[in-house]
């Protein structure tokens, strides 16, 4: 997903611009795309073949990378494991009523625990919130024919607040 390439992520808001950093960009925009469609009857179908795409692309990522056949299904198998493990999470974030839930898990899987600032993480907790809403206000129908309307793949520019209730 595009999306998950933006550099306002790496340069403003603490994602080390690392194959990792990158990785857990990635699985989180596909992770809440791919819970989105599942939730519609119409969009399972599509949910699935965008989860193995993601796994597809993952292991000829890992190939080109120089994994053999002996180390890479451990590591693919650790990969999926870690997508869906915070794709839950973060959906479960999302719908939790405890302040600051979701910059929890996002300090946790997408900064590795590092210590960060705590702004850098409400701005990219604000981000995650507008783009799963986004997706939840777009009919499955369009999702499934269109792709991602442009109003939900741009990131959280450098102007826009930080919610209060996202510190970690």
């Amino acid at each position: 997903m595009q999306v998950s390439r933006h550099q306002v992520f790496y340069a403003e808001l603490g994602v080390a611009d690392t194959v990792e950093g990158r990785l857990e960009m990635l699985m989180l925009h596909v992770g809440l795309a791919v819970h989105r469609l599942s939730r519609d009857d119409a969009g399972r179908e599509t949910a699935r073949q965008l989860s193995e795409l993601f796994i597809d692309d993952m292991e000829r990522s890992m190939r080109e990378i120089g994994y053999d056949d002996s180390g890479l299904k451990r590591r693919l198998k650790k990969v999926v494991g870690a997508f869906y493990g915070r794709t839950e999470a973060t959906v479960a974030a999302l719908g939790s009523e405890q302040p600051g839930a979701l910059a929890e898990v996002l300090a946790r899987n997408v900064y590795g625990g590092l210590a960060i600032e705590p702004d850098q993480v409400a701005r990219l907790a604000v981000h995650i919130r507008g783009f799963a809403q986004g997706l939840a206000d777009v009919p499955v129908n369009e999702l499934v024919t269109g792709g991602l309307p442009s109003s939900i793949q741009r990131p959280i520019s450098a102007g826009e607040p930080a919610l209060s209730d996202t510190k970690p």
